[in-house]
């Protein structure tokens, strides 16, 4: 499979990780762009010893640490849009949802970089443990502990805020 196929294929994937991250879309677009040229300077490297986005989200996990480190911000908000997938709420929904959206990202912010990185990869865009750690260049069960300890924190975050599963709103 050519880089151009891994592109069509991905692109989307790695923008909104990306995104997520940097929270700004013109960032996000750049380093989308960074790790392709990336994934296409360094394709004959491609051992097959992983999958494709596996190894892919790899090179947009550092391309997007090195990011941060370049710029050293104060503050790492993670945000994006979150379930609003092509249903329109009603105003008393929406502003529900504007709430509870602020209160998830707000929680996800105050977790260690490590925690968000685990709950981004392994319940937003989906990775098993053992990508997750290839990914991180983490052993299973680091990342395993980590996201059990990260979701904990997550929760305690959560109900500091006054948030819990009942008071969630459910679409």
């Amino acid at each position: 499979m050519s880089a151009e196929q891994w592109f069509d294929e991905h692109a989307d994937a790695v923008y909104s990780y990306i995104l997520m991250q940097v929270r700004n879309p013109h960032t996000a677009e750049e380093l989308t762009q960074e790790t392709f040229m990336k994934v296409v300077e360094n394709a004959s490297q491609f051992e097959g010893r992983s999958a494709v986005r596996t190894w892919i989200f790899r090179i947009a996990y550092t391309t997007a640490m090195n990011h941060f480190r370049r710029k050293q911000p104060l503050l790492h908000v993670l945000g994006t849009d979150f379930g609003l997938s092509g249903t329109h709420p009603s105003s008393e929904e929406a502003v529900m949802l504007s709430e509870q959206e602020a209160a998830f990202y707000e929680a996800i912010r105050k977790l260690k970089k490590t925690q968000q990185q685990v709950i981004l990869l392994r319940h937003i865009q989906g990775f098993s443990t053992k990508d997750t750690a290839a990914i991180l260049n983490k052993s299973e069960s680091s990342v395993k502990m980590t996201l059990k300890r990260a979701l904990d924190a997550f929760k305690a975050e959560l109900e500091k805020g006054g948030m819990s599963r009942d008071t969630l709103h459910r679409r």
